[in-house]
């Protein structure tokens, strides 16, 4: 009988290691506001390639050393003067999701840093703005049905 409980109670521990490891995964951005596409990663990303007005063969989108598990790229709104830094998880499961990082406008330099826990008032709002931002300038112009799945902390901004 007390094998059957230390049976149980390690499975327990298991799984929940598991399910945490999400949580605790270097560069698992807990932050990055999640949005998911019902087509592949190679239409999305070709999707984002016209948006940005480039050929695909010039697509910022790439596998770096240091982040082999992501597509780094950006979409580039060119009519607000804003860079918003996403990512596209490596290999792509369906659906295909893509995580806002951060955004910057290209005349005044300002950073928005969308993956990181805000510190203050100022911090959330600002936040909340790029992420409706992202939504109304770009996302909703794309031509994709998507769903904003918020960030793996669950937490609304």
């Amino acid at each position: 009988m007390f094998k059957f409980y230390q049976t149980i109670m390690i499975l327990i521990l298991l799984s929940g290691f598991f399910a945490s490891c999400d949580y605790i995964a270097a560069g698992s951005n807990l932050m990055a506001e999640r949005y998911e596409f019902d087509v592949t990663q190679d239409s999305l990303i070709k999707k984002i390639t016209a948006y940005n007005n480039m050929i695909l063969q010039d697509s910022l989108f790439k596998i770096s050393a240091n982040s082999p598990y992501f597509y780094k790229g950006y979409v580039n709104d060119e009519k607000n003067n804003d860079i918003y830094w996403v990512l596209i998880p490596v290999p792509a499961d369906y659906p295909t999701e893509l995580l806002l990082l951060s955004v910057e406008n290209k005349q005044s330099g300002e950073r928005i840093l969308v993956n990181n826990k805000p510190e203050n008032k100022a911090e959330i709002r600002d936040r909340k703005i790029a992420i409706g931002n992202f939504k109304n300038r770009v996302l909703d112009n794309l031509g994709l049905r998507y769903k904003h799945t918020g960030n793996a902390m669950t937490k609304v901004y």
